[in-house]
């Protein structure tokens, strides 16, 4: 049966942003209350006050995900977070390419080392490899990042956080909208959603397109989210979700420096005569449960079905035709109390997650786009079972101590079906223990200092060890995990009103480190490595200021001292160079207008300072600065609310590279972004 028919026929040292403005009003066009407050974050799986955990968790909330923005992809929001920074929003062949203090930064395509989940459910694999292109930005109600290791939480290739909500409807609604803009963009957006005592519906498709800025960089995106909640009695909600996306996108490549000079807008040759590109179908379809026993304690409880069908052409002749059929399923159980004390509060939650991913992966020769004969055929599989224990402890309303402790057992497979270079199955198995404390106290009812220590583990993904050097089938036996030891310290605080001031010092040891390379024989192709040792040291500051009653300023700053301690390759040393991919300084200011009719207007600027490209620190990426305009101004008539809007990005037109490869074969590490673009559209909302 086709994977369609059978869904349908289914049905810190960083610190964590204390506060956000309260901007998401009931109806679109009423004023925001204009003042900071404390906002709950689920990162931590308990559910507490941001201002009394001792993690880095930054929360954008709805207006700052929608408002004004084009919506293709997370590009913008992720920005406005400190220690996070984010390459590739024009290559939707790579998609995102996002780290988090240095995690993530190896990837070639896509995002590594960072768990990612949508409305409760992975969007990351259990062996840490996510996209983010299979979701709608325009139907995002809240972001949250947790930054730093977070094994003790979530388990594998838990470096960062990134839990994403949709929108749950309050009352009955239905909207459309579209767009265009420069390069062939085009966007054409519905949702609709009603509600009732007893549950409500969410349903949300979209169409993306753009020709791109570069040759052969033109993709196309079809996505369809469905949420539906239900109260089956006072006690218990059930939460069904359908997520389908359909993406197809061509890959201009890496260009060498000569040949970004003399055309920005040109893919790389060998791209076009191997018409690289990347095409994927996936459909996920989930159930969400709560039970609670009493007004202190819950049962929580999830499953989930993932099917993903991926065709990849790559720029070279051996093997360079990629494709593979996933299956992805899971669930998890856990359940939560909390405890009242004479002196304080106690939270506990204990659960347990499991999941299996299963890889069909076959491998071509590709004759100039063409499929030749097949040089590989295995099947990967990844099974992983996690169990966890999470504590809370608040005492005299000043002091709440956290401690958390997660044991994961994974066991990765590969069972060889090309037989013709020999049999090159393979087992490994992992156990890993991850615990974790944090220690806040609150320095008055609005201000804090906390600490945290934290270890991670995360494994190579399937694709990094069946990206076998020797050319061989199985994996790449030279390829370990790699674990971090994480320490953060930092203040966190509502100095007034109308003022947000975060601070936090961060440092992590990482063993084993892995590290993104490419051969010349297989250009565009990434191999992994094992670096010794590495340490990384950071500086995290951001502010939230209400400059007046409509106005507020957000800026941020970020200082990444990341470098290899201990790291040889053949006859090169590379202790003390800085990793690749990272820049040492990164500042971010964000001014908001917002008038009591809705009228709004976002000047966003972001500074990035110089990187390296390579391990040997030898290729030098320049720094640069971006500054993007967005407007809207929506009228009303009776229940209809209309709403032109646009915005430029890269509005002082600045020649930049949207995206570096690290460590690229033949100094292939350019990818030119676009100058100035603009984008115009309109959206029509029944109330």
């Amino acid at each position: 049966m086709k994977p369609t028919a059978f869904f349908l026929k289914q049905s810190l040292i960083a610190l964590m942003p204390l506060a956000a403005l309260a901007q998401q009003p009931a109806r679109p066009d009423t004023l925001p209350v204009r003042r900071l407050q404390a906002v709950t974050v689920e990162a931590n799986r308990l559910g507490s006050v941001g201002l009394r955990t001792p993690l880095a968790v930054t929360v954008i909330d709805a207006p700052r995900l929608q408002t004004g923005h084009q919506q293709l992809s997370l590009f913008e929001s992720l920005n406005a977070v400190p220690g996070v920074f984010v390459q590739n929003a024009d290559n939707f062949a790579q998609d995102l390419r996002l780290s988090i203090r240095g995690f993530g930064a190896r990837a070639s395509f896509g995002i590594r080392g960072l768990k990612v989940l949508l409305d409760g459910l992975p969007e990351s694999t259990p062996d840490g490899q996510a996209k983010l292109n299979n979701l709608d930005v325009g139907s995002l109600a809240q972001l949250e990042v947790l930054r730093g290791p977070a094994s003790g939480l979530y388990g594998n290739a838990a470096g960062g956080v990134l839990l994403l909500r949709t929108r749950t409807p309050q009352a009955p609604f239905a909207e459309v909208a579209t767009s265009a803009g420069s390069y062939g963009f085009r966007r054409v957006q519905g949702q609709a959603g009603t509600a009732s005592p007893r549950g409500s519906l969410y349903l949300n498709a979209a169409w993306n397109a753009q020709q791109g800025y570069r040759a052969w960089a033109d993709f196309t995106s079809k996505l369809l989210y469905v949420k539906g909640i239900r109260r089956v009695t006072e006690k218990t909600t059930l939460t069904l979700l359908y997520q389908l996306a359909i993406t197809d996108a061509n890959d201009p490549g890496g260009l060498t420096l000569p040949q970004a000079t003399e055309n920005r807008r040109q893919a790389r040759p060998q791209n076009l005569t191997f018409r690289a590109m990347s095409k994927a179908t996936q459909q996920r379809l989930g159930l969400l449960a709560e039970h609670r026993t009493s007004p202190d304690a819950s049962w929580q409880g999830r499953v989930f079905v993932l099917r993903r069908d991926f065709d990849n052409r790559l720029a070279f002749q051996n093997g360079g035709t990629v494709g593979f059929g996933r299956w992805f399923a899971g669930g998890g159980l856990a359940y939560q109390q909390k405890s009242n004390w004479k002196s304080g509060i106690y939270r506990w939650q204990a659960g347990a997650d499991a999941e299996f991913q299963a890889d069909d992966r076959h491998r071509y020769d590709n004759l100039n786009g063409s499929r030749g004969n097949q040089t590989l055929h295995q099947l990967e599989t990844f099974r992983t079972l996690g169990v966890f224990w999470l504590q809370e402890l608040t005492l005299q309303n000043r002091w709440t101590l956290s401690a958390n402790l997660r044991g994961d057992a994974v066991g990765i497979r590969a069972n060889d079906r090309f037989l013709a270079d020999g049999n090159q199955s393979g087992l490994l198995n992992y156990l890993r223990f991850s615990p974790s404390a944090g220690l806040s106290y609150a320095l008055t009812a609005r201000q804090s200092v906390y600490f945290n220590a934290s270890s991670q583990f995360e494994s190579p993904s399937l694709n990094e060890l069946s990206s076998n050097p020797a050319g061989a089938g199985g994996f790449n036996p030279d390829l370990q995990p790699m674990r971090s030891y994480n320490a953060e310290l930092g203040y966190k605080g509502l100095v007034s009103r109308k003022i947000q001031v975060e601070a936090a010092l961060f440092q992590v040891f990482v063993n084993g480190e892995i590290v993104a390379y490419q051969v010349a024989s297989q250009p565009g192709r990434a191999f992994f490595r094992n670096a010794g040792q590495s340490q990384r040291r950071g500086l995290e500051l951001g502010s939230t200021f209400l400059l007046a009653p409509q106005l507020t300023l957000f800026a941020n700053y970020t200082f990444s001292d990341f470098r290899y301690t201990n790291y040889q390759v053949n006859d090169q040393h590379f202790d003390g160079r800085y990793l690749p991919g990272i820049p040492a300084h990164v500042g971010y200011a964000e001014a908001r207008y917002l008038s009591r009719s809705g009228v709004n207007a976002t000047l966003a600027y972001r500074q990035a300072g110089h990187f390296f490209a390579d391990d040997a620190n030898t290729v030098r990426i320049g720094p640069a600065g971006l500054l993007n305009l967005r407007l809207g101004w929506p009228l009303r008539a009776g229940k209809l609310r209309i709403e032109p809007f646009g915005g430029a990005s890269n509005l002082l037109d600045v020649s930049y590279f949207s995206n570096v490869q690290p460590n690229a074969a033949g100094g292939r590490y350019y990818e030119p972004a676009a100058g100035r673009t603009y984008f115009g559209g309109l959206r029509l909302s029944l109330l």
